[in-house]
Parts: C-alpha cells; sequence; structure tokens
C-alpha cells in the first residue's frame, strides 16, 4: 500500500461509519492538508457506495477546522441512491463532536453507452503549451519555507513562484514523490498539491486557509499513467475583502483534463 493510501485509511466503526486516524507527517499549517481530507472523505463515500459501476464524478467539501493528528469519526449518509446515480454525505468531526469536514459526493455509472456519442470532442479547453515534465527542473521545498506535505510532493514549477511579483497564475507539473495507485482520492487530492494562485502576488508569506472545495473528475482514474506527472494549472478569477475564488484544472500528460477545481480560500488575519 502506498503512503497516501495508508494516509486516507479508514477503519469500520463498532457504531457504523469509520474511523481515520489522521497521520503526522502530512501537515499544512496546524491541521492535515486539504487534500488529505478531501481523499478521506471520498474514500469513505466510494466505500459506502455498494455499486461499483456507480464511480466519483463530483464532489464538494467544506473544510471548517484543522483536521489535527489523532482519531476523526467519519459518518457516511446516502442522501438519495436513484436508477443510476448516488448522492452520499460525509461528515468528519473530533473526540468532542465538532465538526472538522464535510463531504457531499455524487457517483454514476457511464451514461449514453452504445448510442455512438463520442464525449471526448466536447471540451471546449486546451491544456497550456508547456515544456514536458523531464525538462522542467523539480523544487525541493522543505519546511520551515514550505508546508510539512510538500515533502511528499513531486512539483515543477512553470510559473507562478511565490512573492514573485508575477499575475495570480501558477503552472506546473506536479505528482506524489512515490507512485501512488491513480484513484479518485488521489487526483481529487492533487489537484490541491499546488500552492495558491494568489501566492505571486503576496509581497511577504501569510497564512490561508481553503473553506469550500468543489471538483468534477472527467476521467477514469485507471487510465491516468502512474509514475508521470501531471499539469497544474491555477489561477484566480476574482477576490475581495481577503476572500479569492481560484480555478485549478489538472491536466494528463496526454492532454485530457482530469480533474476541474473551484476553491473558496480565505487570508487569515
Amino acid at each position: 500500500m502506498d503512503s497516501f493510501a495508508r494516509a486516507t485509511a479508514l477503519d469500520p466503526s463498532p457504531t457504523g461509519g469509520f474511523t481515520w486516524d489522521v497521520p503526522d507527517g502530512w501537515q499544512q499549517g496546524r491541521g492535515a492538508w486539504g487534500g488529505l481530507v478531501v481523499g478521506a472523505l471520498t474514500r469513505a463515500v466510494r466505500l459506502s457506495e455498494p455499486d461499483p459501476s456507480r464511480v466519483v464524478r463530483s464532489i464538494s467539501a467544506q473544510l471548517v477546522a484543522p483536521a489535527v493528528v489523532g482519531p476523526l469519526d467519519v459518518q457516511v449518509a446516502a442522501l438519495r441512491r436513484g436508477s443510476a446515480v448516488s448522492t452520499w454525505s460525509a461528515s468528519a468531526t473530533d473526540r468532542d463532536g465538532r465538526l472538522v469536514a464535510s463531504l457531499v459526493g455524487v457517483l454514476g455509472s457511464p451514461r449514453l453507452v452504445g448510442q455512438d456519442i463520442d464525449f471526448t470532442d466536447w471540451g471546449t479547453l486546451s491544456p497550456p503549451d508547456v515544456l514536458p515534465p523531464a525538462e522542467v527542473e523539480r523544487l525541493d521545498l522543505q519546511p520551515p519555507l514550505g508546508p510539512v506535505f510538500l515533502s511528499r510532493m513531486d512539483m515543477r514549477p512553470v510559473r507562478g513562484v511565490p512573492m514573485s511579483g508575477e499575475e495570480a497564475d501558477c503552472l506546473g507539473w506536479v505528482d506524489f514523490a512515490e507512485r501512488v495507485d491513480r484513484t479518485a482520492e488521489s487526483l481529487l487530492a492533487l489537484v490541491d498539491a499546488w500552492w495558491p494562485a494568489s501566492f505571486p502576488r503576496m509581497l511577504r508569506p501569510h497564512p490561508v486557509a481553503t473553506v469550500n472545495f468543489t471538483a468534477h473528475l472527467l476521467v477514469d482514474p485507471l487510465t491516468v499513467p502512474g509514475g508521470t506527472p501531471l499539469l497544474s494549472h491555477s489561477f484566480v478569477s476574482s477576490a475581495d475583502e481577503g476572500f479569492t475564488s481560484e480555478t485549478r484544472r489538472l491536466w494528463t500528460a496526454d492532454g485530457r483534463l482530469a480533474v476541474d477545481n473551484l476553491q473558496s480560500i480565505v487570508y487569515i488575519a
């Protein structure tokens, strides 16, 4: 089992749901990296769905408090299971019953298969034109210059270095530093690995937090080659009073949009 799978592993709870033991070594500030939290709750809804043909299509998560090292109670509920689409909720609470994070996941079976509809050419976006990952230098960003979890990532920036005075737009290749299984949870986590796209505009380091995370998974994870980085592109579309709306996109090396992500990121006083 790879380290990401171990870090998001869930144990069945005797009272129903799961227990998630938040591991050390994945922090981003006081709590676990948001991508790890999203990954664990995505795994919870995926494991709860009894129909294996219904795969994760979309999730929306609210990260309301730091997920500190230690056990969390994860409760899962089926909001609705239709003929081909299931909607599940998952929530993580600490020992005192306080909410740490919540997630709603939509899982669905393939639709309109065999009806001569080619969905592959419907997209209107194309990946940015960049050098291949082998020609982009890897960034070694260790604490205290970067959060703890970044030591587990392979980051190859093309543009958008923090505090560089550039536009609020980041581009680069990203993957886990070790080979990690391509799953819904690992891809949805990976889109969160890059630093906020507002960091190039900042004059000094400043703590931030993602408070809302919505993402659509647009590829079968098994079709994404392992060991090959994905292209991460993120940009700030708007900002007001310390809140930013940031779009993030994760592209496969062969040019497919894998994850389309929208985040609300708040600056902490």
